[in-house]
């Protein structure tokens, strides 16, 4: 692994060819050239930036393909405005997200990993690693732009994995490149990831000590094999170490981490069929944490199960609150249909608890179909139903610990801040004038053919939430 730290001007070449004539040439980690689309995508970092502005540059070199520096708005160096080099017709878009290259001899299988590497470009550092690659997804694999896994390996012939930072989220070795191809404006997995984390970040009446409540994810842009990609999300993964579960140890089952991955009975929480700790799938179920050689633990999930679908009222009303983090589950289910995330509640959450005997809880997964569309991107404009499951449908039932009412409260509580019409609004606006800004809609369209009417998207999705709101307020202050 090879790491290169960009602390002053004097990491890039500036050469003068006379007194009144200078070039720079970029390092070949701060730009990525697609061919086929005759495009060239720059990260700069200040460094660059200042010395563009500090020095009587006339030209900017990427490789053999050169800019005139005068075509440059200073006052906005990241403006849509692609600058044109007009002898071979290649466009630049210098941009402010991390530029991410990888580099595959071969072509990339669904499964296993195989070697690859990537060079990634921030404002401030410029970093090489080799890594173990994957295709991600299931539907999403029949998508021309394709998601990948991503596991940083310690060097070109090492399975063993090295952990990397990614701005401020966590140092770890899985990460995960999201290509959003399913969302015509590319923001709604971002604009909901980051909705969970406030929504949870807000409660007054956590439960159960977790580590962090969701994933964190950052835009970027990715070029494969000098071939531009587009923009991609990448982000965490949900697992042990985000969620400071307690080890197993001892052969004692303590943290547990569940993956709702079918639309079974066990992910509805409709019935609780028998299990074989043989095998990691259970009902719908992929057992992510413990499962060590070959081993699963499906005892304790599946006595919850049959908890929430067969034990007697009075039986459900009295533990419910020892089995489940109420609280969590309230914000999951408001969370939820806000959203309308209609694939979010028989399957794509994580189901955990953080030791022995703690509650279980809920974190959301894969929310690109939401705010008026489902998973293929196709929009679906219903905004008067309510989503549910089993267990959402028991509570709601059997109301235990005032449950309807604390449902109405919190929903009240949000209102007033995090799922303010304004707030929402503005969040999702703001992000779509930041990609637009940058140029990314014009650049996916012109290597993916979109041909997305993105205003006309952004309204939709506008009016779509105002009439989820008021739908919604409506049901939840009915008594």
């Amino acid at each position: 692994m090879r790491v290169f730290l960009i602390l002053s001007f004097l990491s890039f070449t500036l050469s003068i060819v006379a007194q009144e004539t200078s070039y720079i040439t970029v390092d070949a980690q701060r730009y990525g050239t697609d061919p086929t689309h005759n495009l060239v995508v720059w990260c700069p970092g200040e460094q660059y930036l200042d010395g563009l502005k500090n020095n009587k540059v006339e030209s900017i070199l990427f490789g053999e393909i050169s800019f005139m520096s005068n075509a440059f708005n200073y006052s906005n160096i990241y403006n849509a405005i692609p600058i044109l080099n007009e002898k071979d017709s290649y466009q630049l878009y210098p941009t402010p997200l991390a530029l991410l290259k990888i580099f595959s001899k071969d072509s990339i299988p669904d499964e296993p990993k195989i070697m690859a590497q990537i060079s990634m470009a921030f404002t401030d550092t410029l970093t090489t690693h080799y890594i173990g690659i994957e295709l991600r997804g299931n539907s999403a694999l029949r998508y021309p732009k394709k998601s990948f896994d991503l596991e940083f390996r310690e060097n070109e012939t090492s399975q063993i994995s090295v952990d990397v930072k990614m701005g401020d989220m966590r140092n770890d070795d899985d990460w995960i490149l999201n290509s959003l191809y399913n969302e015509p404006l590319r923001l709604r997995s971002y604009f909901s990831n980051n909705l969970w984390l406030e929504v949870r970040n807000s409660s007054k009446e956590k439960t159960t000590k977790t580590g962090q409540a969701g994933i964190k994810a950052r835009f970027v842009e990715v070029f494969l094999n000098k071939r531009y990609q587009g923009i991609y999300l990448i982000s965490e993964q949900v697992d042990r170490k985000l969620l400071k579960l307690e080890k197993f140890e001892n052969n004692l089952v303590r943290g547990e981490l569940f993956k709702a991955g079918s639309y079974l009975d066990g992910c509805a929480f409709i019935s609780a069929p028998p299990f074989n700790n043989n095998l990691p799938h259970w009902a719908g179920f992929e057992m992510e944490y413990p499962y060590e050689d070959y081993t699963s633990h499906w005892d304790d999930l599946a006595k919850f199960i049959s908890f929430v679908s067969v034990a007697n009222n009075k039986k459900f009303n009295k533990e419910i609150e020892e089995k489940l983090d109420l609280d969590n589950a309230i914000d999951y289910f408001l969370f939820i249909n806000l959203l309308r995330a209609t694939d979010n509640m028989g399957k794509n959450y994580f189901l955990a608890r953080q030791d022995a005997g703690t509650p279980y809880y809920f974190i959301p997964w894969d929310l690109d179909g939401v705010l008026g569309s489902i998973q293929d991107g196709k929009r679906i404009p219903t905004t008067n139903d309510i989503l549910s499951n089993g267990l959402f449908d028991r509570l709601w039932k059997n109301n235990p610990a005032n449950y309807r009412k604390k449902v109405r409260e919190r929903w009240l509580e949000l209102r007033l801040d995090v799922y303010s019409e304004r707030k929402l609004i503005t969040k999702i606006t703001d992000t779509y004038n930041m990609l637009d800004s940058l140029g990314i809609y014009e650049r996916e369209d012109l290597v993916w053919n979109t041909q997305t009417d993105h205003e006309e998207e952004l309204q939709y999705i506008r009016s779509w939430l105002k009439n989820r709101l008021e739908f919604l307020d409506t049901y939840f202050s009915e008594e």
